[in-house]
């Protein structure tokens, strides 16, 4: 028997879901996830969708606004989808992703007060946009008679594959990178250019633009992402234009291009071609590094910053540290002043070179290995001791191996940093099993006007019986 529709209704929105969803109820009693939505706001909702038992839901209308609303900054705002907290507060936002993190780890001894960078806006050090044959209208521009069909670039709409909510500028990046993105617009999106990809037919040109800056430097990288449906000498002369932009504050110092034909709509490919350097300067907490584009390192320098100190106080100090899952080292390099030794392991090649690369530049004793954690882990105990050790994991948490090899592991103190906190509150049963005890919580909110939130937590051997 199919599921009768749930018709529009009017809902009170009263906390954050993961990814910084509103949570309400239908007039039935029923949870509902509301896309765009804060705690302490009333909207009109309407399902589009059931998961199990979950009601999901888009806000069509808002009857009350919350009590301590902000006017969004994004002149695009409830399109993207990519800032939906947009109209609470900072410090507001940071205290209920706060409790959602909180909640999702299962609570700590001690639960520290929430922490987090400077700015609101303007904190990103990477962006990535796509470039679309149609884009994403809101009903009112449909209403109006605006144009889907064109040459457009911007950011996905959710759930939008193959529509783009076409923008100027994304308020998250800084001036510098804004005034990169202007000049891309004004010199791609013009008739006389190859076409954007119609990743329904898979038939034009270009694909993706990404950006990396060097907060602290002013540095800028551009890469370029194309099919092989065009000529050369369009990205070339695209190159030339970049390098030729000013850009407040800073300088473009680096255009990369990477063919891509897949039918994936990824920014993936191999460099061609690049004009300029292939890599930026950037500094945190007073060490040197050197970043090609697609190297990881934390999306906000001023937010890492925090992290790390708040990794340095959870570690204490003494003896090696061993960074798993290190990326570019960074994590070891700013806390080595106060180890004897670093070790990091990652799986990345690139990374574990700019790793090395950074060590050197930085002169810090630090050893950086290309290698699977899950396959390395067993060799922990062969580490000369003391050693402390700080884990940050991709958003899916520890692999199963790596999860029960920790759990076992010989060391003072255990970091685990985690992107999701939901990860972290599944793999703590593990670890505790094996003998660890959570001391320790933090929060720290790299990504405002986001639902994300990094949790820091504090694990210590229990005593022997």
């Amino acid at each position: 028997m199919a599921r009768r529709p749930v018709p529009p209704f009017e809902t009170e929105i009263h906390a954050l879901a993961d990814r910084g969803v509103g949570v309400g109820t239908t007039p039935d009693g029923r949870e509902v996830r509301v896309r765009g939505t804060v705690p302490g706001m009333r909207v009109a909702a309407e399902v589009f969708k059931r998961s199990g038992r979950t009601l999901h839901a888009r806000r069509t209308a808002t009857i009350r606004p919350a009590p301590d609303a902000v006017p969004p900054r994004c002149a695009v705002f409830g399109l993207c989808g990519g800032c939906t907290l947009q109209e609470l507060p900072l410090a507001a936002q940071r205290g209920h992703k706060h409790a959602l993190a909180v909640d999702a780890v299962g609570g700590a001894p001690t639960v520290h007060a929430p922490r987090g960078g400077p700015h609101a806006y303007g904190y990103r050090n990477k962006v990535e946009l796509s470039f679309g044959v149609r884009r994403y209208l809101s009903e009112e521009d449909h209403a109006r008679g605006l144009p889907v069909e064109g040459r457009w670039l911007g950011f996905h709409a959710p759930g939008r594959f193959d529509r783009v909510v076409d923008t100027t500028r994304c308020e998250l990046v800084s001036e510098r990178m804004n005034a990169v993105i202007a000049a891309v617009r004004a010199h791609v999106l013009q008739p006389h250019q190859p076409p954007p990809l119609d990743v329904k037919c898979h038939e034009g040109f270009w694909r993706h633009l990404a950006l990396r800056e060097g907060m602290a430097t002013g540095e800028l990288l551009a890469v370029v992402h194309t099919t092989s449906q065009g000529p050369p000498e369009a990205v070339a002369a695209l190159a030339e234009v970049l390098l030729a932009t000013p850009v407040p504050g800073g300088r473009l110092v680096g255009v990369s291009w990477r063919l891509h034909d897949g039918v994936s709509d990824i920014a993936g490919g191999e460099v061609e071609a690049t004009w300029g350097r292939a890599t930026l300067r950037e500094e945190l907490a007073g060490r040197h590094f050197e970043l090609a584009p697609q190297a990881f390192f934390q999306t906000s320098t001023e937010g890492a910053e925090v992290l790390y100190g708040t990794v340095g106080e959870a570690l204490g100090r003494g003896g090696t540290l061993v960074d798993l899952y290190c990326g570019v080292g960074a994590i070891g390099l700013v806390l080595a002043d106060g180890f004897d030794r670093v070790i990091g392991w990652e799986v990345v090649p690139e990374a574990v070179e700019n790793a090395r690369a950074n060590a050197a530049a930085n002169d810090v004793d630090a050893s950086f290995e290309a290698v699977k954690v899950e396959e390395a882990i067993g060799t922990l105990g062969a580490i000369p001791g003391p050693r402390r050790i700080v884990v940050d994991p991709p958003r899916a948490g520890l692999h199963p191996i790596a999860a029960k090899a920790l759990a076992t592991a010989e060391a003072e103190v255990l970091v685990y940093v985690a992107c999701h906190p939901a990860s972290l509150g599944r793999d703590r049963p593990l670890l505790e099993a094996g003998g660890w005890r959570l001391t320790d919580l933090w929060t720290v909110d790299l990504f405002p006007q986001t639902g994300h939130v990094e949790a820091v937590a504090r694990f210590v051997r229990e005593p022997a019986p």
